[in-house]
């Protein structure tokens, strides 16, 4: 089953919306009432101090506005994914169940402390992990590492939550922070799901100082909404609700990207190539249809696959401040970003400054952009000439007279151009190759044939044009394409997912992320178990005080025979249900 997106709800106007997006380059900030952005603002991400480039974007768009209008603030923000990718997160002591089985010594981000214990593929417990063993064990463990931050994942788990709960309530004592790799995640995959429960204790200390800054921010200003924060899948949930799956908040940028495109209403119908071009990378993710591709089973935190479900977001190293450099004689564009563009004072030339140079970007100083480039210019014809000595200065001068600032600007624009059409290739060829489960995808298969190119970022301006012109496809740039993020998490519908599991022979019913076993279930068809999940997220959700309009879509079911005595008798049955995710409304 695929994802439905895009779940419109009608919102009243006067209600007044804040969105932040923290992205690698630039901060973004924009003030949404009804279907209008009213205020918008575009600030320098401050990677030593994020609130300061957060709190600027934010009084930027404040100007003039009546705080006590703002009905909710969500932001999507870069503190998680940069603690993950600089390698900065803590670590964690992390505690596996495993029984028989594959040795997993080599998958995880530190060597895992193996307890006593086996629960089965139906979530019986074969073997009960001893309390006393787990006290004993964890009291050595952590007199030798000192972590007060712990994981536990247990094989089929999620099946039987129970052996993780019963370990964690006798660590409680020991540790701050413990995050289980049940209760995040209700897929059947262990060692992805301990994968989640290792960076999301890895990273809960970095992210509760930053809820603490950012709603301390809020309040100097006096914005007393509800402040929500985005999540990998494009949803969003109250930012306290977040401090104990922070994981969850690793790759929002590209969520926000989506959700933003989505909100823009630039997609339509036919298959779809969008990408949001920053400071830094440009973001490329595919639509089908009007929806975009999911990750199968996760997104890969580092090289390690988790189960945090994601967008299919595949970045490449051009921005509009990629650096411009000679190297081997050849015109490099990128991956790396040293800082602003010289148009802005930057120390080294950018695909920025050529894009100033041909007329197609206007900011900053136009004489140090033309500068910049001319200096390449006069290095580069050398480079290329370098086989051909020549000891004439005269000929020297020729050589350099033969290439203009345009020309050489002209090539950083191709060569940024080359790696983006490289980075779509490979995406969509990876796309149509994936495997084929469905006997329908096979009689009619679905090719990605990209008919239009949706630009969004703040390069996407000056950049987008000459895509559609390399790559020969109809490109848009939709109106507020510079912060189609921010938009997108200022609309971002909230949602939250759940597993329903059923064991008919056994008459048990778990619901993983909740920690909920029940012993006495009578259900026996698929139907009467979606049903359930249905009920059981609509009671979750409005305990979390979401949703209440909100449309619930089923993700998957699985529904497997038990076979005994030649007979199929009983059933395994699982049901993955959501709020459904999308966003609140259109923008004009």
């Amino acid at each position: 089953m695929g994802t439905a997106f895009l779940y419109i709800v009608k919102v009243k106007g006067g209600y007044m919306l804040l969105g932040l997006d923290v992205g690698g380059t630039f901060t973004d900030a924009v003030i949404i009432d009804g279907h209008r952005v009213v205020a918008s603002a575009k600030r320098r991400t401050t990677k030593d101090n994020l609130m300061q480039g957060i709190g600027e974007a934010l009084d930027a768009v404040l100007t003039g506005c009546n705080t006590s209008n703002i009905e909710q603030v969500t932001l999507s923000t870069t503190v998680v994914t940069n603690t993950i990718v600089e390698e900065k997160e803590q670590v964690v002591d992390l505690y596996v169940v495993t029984g028989p089985g594959r040795n997993v010594d080599d998958i995880f981000p530190v060597s895992p402390i193996y307890l006593q214990g086996y629960t089965d593929h139906r979530g019986i417990v074969v073997e009960r992990t001893p309390t006393n063993a787990v006290r004993e064990v964890a009291k050595m463990v952590q007199s030798r590492s000192g972590n007060d931050l712990a994981a536990v994942s247990a094989k089929f788990g999620v099946r039987n939550p129970q052996e993780e709960l019963s370990i964690t309530e006798e660590l409680k004592d020991k540790y701050n922070t413990i995050s289980n790799g049940s209760l995040l995640s209700g897929s059947l995959n262990f060692p992805r799901r301990t994968i989640s429960a290792y960076f999301n204790s890895a990273v809960t200390p970095v992210f509760t100082i930053f809820k603490r800054n950012v709603e301390e921010a809020l309040s100097i200003r006096n914005i007393k909404a509800p402040l929500h924060i985005l999540k990998a899948d494009g949803g969003s949930l109250p930012m306290e609700h977040m401090v104990s799956r922070p994981v969850e908040t690793a790759f929002t940028g590209p969520a926000a990207t989506v959700l933003g495109l989505s909100a823009l209403g630039a997609i339509g119908e036919e298959h779809t190539v969008a990408l949001d071009i920053g400071g830094t990378t440009t973001d490329i993710s595919l639509w089908k249809h009007g929806k975009p591709l999911m990750t199968k089973n996760g997104v890969s935190i580092r090289e390690y696959p988790s189960a945090v479900r994601s967008f299919a977001v595949t970045s490449v190293g051009i921005g509009g401040e990629s650096v411009v450099r000679i190297v081997d004689g050849k015109i490099t564009v990128g991956p790396e970003r040293v800082g602003p563009s010289t148009a802005l004072g930057g120390a080294e030339p950018t695909l920025g400054d050529a894009l100033i140079v041909l007329g197609h970007a206007s900011y900053g100083d136009v004489e140090l952009a033309v500068q910049s480039i001319e200096t390449l210019a006069n290095r580069l014809p050398a480079s290329l000439h370098g086989s051909q000595k020549s000891d004439s200065a005269k000929e020297q001068q020729q050589l350099a007279g033969s290439v203009t600032a345009s020309d050489v600007a002209r090539l950083i624009v191709n060569k940024a151009l080359e790696t983006i059409q490289h980075g779509i290739d490979e995406v969509v060829t990876a796309e149509n190759k994936r495997p084929i489960y469905v006997v329908a995808d096979i009689v009619n298969p679905d090719v990605f044939v990209p008919a239009q190119i949706v630009v969004v970022g703040g390069t996407a301006p000056s950049l987008g044009p000459s895509i559609g012109e390399y790559l020969n496809v109809p490109v848009t740039i939709p109106d507020n394409a510079a912060v189609a993020n921010a938009i997108g998490a200022a609309l971002a519908l909230s949602t939250i997912e759940l597993t329903v599991h059923v064991d008919t022979k056994r008459r048990l019913l778990v619901i993983p992320e909740l920690g909920i076993k029940q012993q006495t279930c009578t259900l026996q068809r698929v139907e009467q178990v979606v049903k359930r999940a249905k009920e059981v997220l609509g009671e979750e959700a409005l305990r979390l005080g979401l949703g209440k309009d909100q449309d619930i879509e089923v993700i998957s079911i699985e529904d497997f025979p038990v076979v005994e005595g030649w007979q199929s008798m009983e059933r395994l049955i699982t049901v993955k249900v959501q709020l459904a995710a999308g966003v609140k409304q259109y923008v004009e």
